[in-house]
């Protein structure tokens, strides 16, 4: 962790300077001066009575603290030293970083209304320069217009609903040809699984799926990876837009606007071409419930309904319903091959519930506490969003006796709720026993939420839980999964990134008879 102080800066900056200017005295004084008045205007500028927190670098922060460790184990040391509530800097933004589920709760759920709005800083900027569509857009009117309008559509196509669990097996099933094609292979599954999944926010939104080696979806797949892939220079060049000047380090931002580019574009295509077939007696999928509800709307000058916020919302949905599934369903993995014990377990009641032919439906979900508990058990210790989605104060908020300005970036960090070794003891065990009572029923514990909590949980949630457990059931329904004979353990550490994802792995798949 860096531990240069304001001092040290001072120091360093004093002997820069005198090295500058050589003898020049008054030049040398003039600088120093000039030097203290800046940041100590910059430090009396900022809101009294915020919280406490970590001394960071002048102009910089807590940047590099945070960039080049794993920045949710720092956050949630920085808790130890200076409580549940405290505040980091970034750059010129200050972000009121919540940890532990009692404060996060209060917040987000209890204070949802305070805290339930979208900051306009340099990332999110960077990929939402106007804040439309759902995950981004500020807490108001027309991001709940289309929250609840997105809903009420997504439910016509089978959202929530079991009639969306045969798009998902039929997905499966083709996932589980493209396993069978390795034979006793060792391979890496993330592509596969990533693939089988956009596949099905696919369908619902364009009305049709990939096949897997499609150039377009491959060309599509390539750029959702770049979209979430991050480094500490990238990290930089976006909090400090002049370093993108320099050689090398405006690499990352550009690979972001790019990938959205690409993105973006698609979806471009998709909506003229939707526009082009439309039919009012034959709604296909989202973007045909859009389509229809902008041409309802084209002489209300003040809707929001229009083509551009179509596209952001299905950008949204797609980027969503495509990355943090999968990469869950790739923790799954990962912990099944290091855990062979449990992978049997999980086997045994699924072919005692389903048999080795029986389609998986959630319908049998309770039939089946112990598979319900590993997957719970991989949302715990996995943790994709491992700091949420950033939020922001939607008014100046008094909150744990601190004054929050509005606007303030609020980062809930749900990995120091799911590793509390005090909720949960030896965190970083994988223990699917946590979620059993004493008769081996699953038991649900609201100290897990990988989705977040409050008015702005993912709209995904119900999906992306059918998702988890037919694909998981489905292929441990008819493979084991193991480690490549003589192959070292994976690491269970992960990458971090924009979402936390485990490092490539490879696996075998022995197909059950």
């Amino acid at each position: 962790m860096l531990t240069l102080t304001f001092t040290d800066f001072k120091m360093a900056a004093t002997q820069f300077i005198a090295s500058l200017v050589g003898e020049n005295l008054i030049l040398q004084t003039a600088l120093v001066l000039l030097l203290v008045f800046l940041v100590t205007s910059w430090f009396f500028s900022r809101p009294k009575n915020l919280p406490p927190g970590p001394r960071g670098l002048p102009f910089v922060g807590n940047i590099l603290s945070l960039a080049m460790g794993h920045r949710f184990l720092t956050m949630t040391e920085w808790a130890k030293t200076y409580g549940p509530v405290y505040r980091i800097q970034l750059g010129r933004e200050t972000v009121v970083v919540l940890s532990g589920y009692d404060v996060i709760q209060e917040a987000l759920v209890k204070r949802g209304e305070d805290f339930s709005n979208r900051p306009a800083n340099s990332i999110v900027k960077l990929m939402y320069p106007k804040m439309l569509g759902i995950i981004m857009a500020p807490f108001g009117t027309p991001w709940k217009e289309h929250r609840k309008f997105t809903l009420v559509s997504l439910r016509e196509f089978g959202f929530g609903k079991r009639s969306l669990e045969g798009k998902i097996f039929e997905e499966s099933v083709a996932l589980q040809a493209e396993i069978i094609k390795m034979g006793n292979k060792p391979f890496d599954i993330s592509r596969m699984v990533q693939n089988a999944v956009t596949n099905v926010i696919c369908s619902i939104v364009f009305g049709s799926r990939f096949e897997y080696n499609d150039d377009k979806f491959i060309h599509l797949m390539e750029n959702l990876n770049r979209l979430f892939a991050t480094n500490l220079l990238s990290q930089l060049a976006i909090f400090f837009p002049f370093l993108r000047r320099v050689p090398g380090m405006g690499r990352g931002p550009q690979d972001i606007l790019d990938a959205v580019g690409t993105i973006q574009a698609y979806i471009r295509e998709e909506i003229d071409s939707h526009r082009k077939t439309f039919d009012s007696n034959d709604i296909r999928d989202l973007i045909d419930s859009y389509v229809r509800e902008t041409k309802s709307r084209e002489n209300d000058d003040e809707t929001t309904f229009t083509e551009e916020y179509t596209q952001w919302v299905i950008f949204d949905l797609f980027i969503a319903g495509a990355e943090t599934t999968s990469t869950t369903l790739y923790w799954a993995f990962l912990y099944i091959i290091l855990n062979p014990d449990i992978q049997e377990k999980v086997q045994e009641e699924i072919h005692t519930v389903l048999g080795h032919d029986k389609p998986p439906s959630t319908a049998y979900r309770a039939q089946m506490p112990y598979t319900e508990a590993v997957l719970t058990e991989v949302a715990r210790i996995g943790s994709v969003a491992p700091t949420s989605i950033v939020h922001a104060t939607s008014r100046d908020t008094s909150f744990h006796g601190y004054l929050i300005p509005e606007g303030t970036t609020v980062m809930p960090n749900l990995w120091s709720v799911h590793h509390d070794p005090e909720h949960f003891p030896n965190p970083l065990k994988f223990d699917p026993g946590r979620f059993l009572d004493a008769q081996g029923q699953y038991q649900r514990d609201d100290h897990v939420m990988p989705f977040g909590i409050g008015p702005r949980i993912c709209l995904g949630k119900q999906l992306a839980e059918m998702e988890l457990f037919v694909f998981f059931t489905s292929l441990l329904q008819h493979f084991s999964f193991k480690l490549p004979e003589g192959a070292a353990k994976p690491s269970s550490t992960g990458i971090n990134g924009i979402t936390h994802s485990p490092k490539n792995f490879e696996l075998v798949a022995e197909a059950l008879v």
